[in-house]
């Protein structure tokens, strides 16, 4: 495995490009650097982009060259410096540090997923009980508000529980990585309520 090799397998290109700059959007699309646009329209992914509008198309290390026009050695060195990647470019790659690294890339990419994952859960529970709130409230300005039975469940459920989720969804911004994994069982918990109101009531 070249030196190359060992750069492309520890930095993907969409981090890269977030790094150096580039404006990068929902699903990976981006702002092409290499021509100006207002709307995104070059893909990133893990190992590659591809600008569908003006062709350009690379690996990370192409993506460096491109941006700052440098070698492609000059590019490997840039990112073994910018990453912190530890690789000593002059000479053969050490695996054991190498694939340290990479552990330690993938622990971070996996604890970032989880975290994004978390904090959709509280997100679409927060959205589903305030479109509850919404949808369901009495619309008749005589109607007996205090009546459960003249009140649809879902607007009660979403009066009784949305404090809570709206708490839980602005704390968790707040928290430190300790503090998120702490509430990850009531995170699971609050995603299968999610679940079950979902199933029992619809979106």
């Amino acid at each position: 495995m070249t030196i190359f090799d060992e750069v492309k397998s520890l930095v993907d290109v969409p981090t890269a490009a977030r790094s150096y700059g580039v404006e990068v959007h929902r699903g990976n699309m981006a702002l092409c650097p290499f021509h100006r646009e207002r709307h995104p329209s070059c893909k990133l992914y893990e190992d590659h982009y591809y600008c569908f509008a003006c062709q350009a198309h690379g690996d990370v290390i192409k993506l460096v060259q491109e941006l700052f026009g440098l070698r492609a050695i000059e590019a490997v060195k840039q990112l073994n410096s910018d990453f912190a990647l530890g690789l000593d470019v002059d000479k053969p790659p050490d695996m054991e540090a190498v694939n340290i690294r990479r552990r330690e890339i993938a622990e971070r990419k996996a604890e970032k997923a989880r975290v994004v994952h978390m904090y959709d859960v509280l997100l679409r529970y927060f959205t589903l009980l305030d479109k509850y709130k919404m949808l369901y409230d009495p619309k008749t300005p005589d109607e007996d508000r205090l009546s459960s039975a003249r009140l649809d469940r879902r607007f009660v459920y979403a009066l009784q529980n949305i404090g809570y989720a709206e708490y839980m969804l602005e704390a968790f911004n707040r928290f430190d990585k300790e503090q998120q994994a702490e509430v990850k069982l009531e995170v699971d918990r609050i995603e299968r309520e999610y679940k079950r109101c979902v199933e029992e009531w619809g979106e």
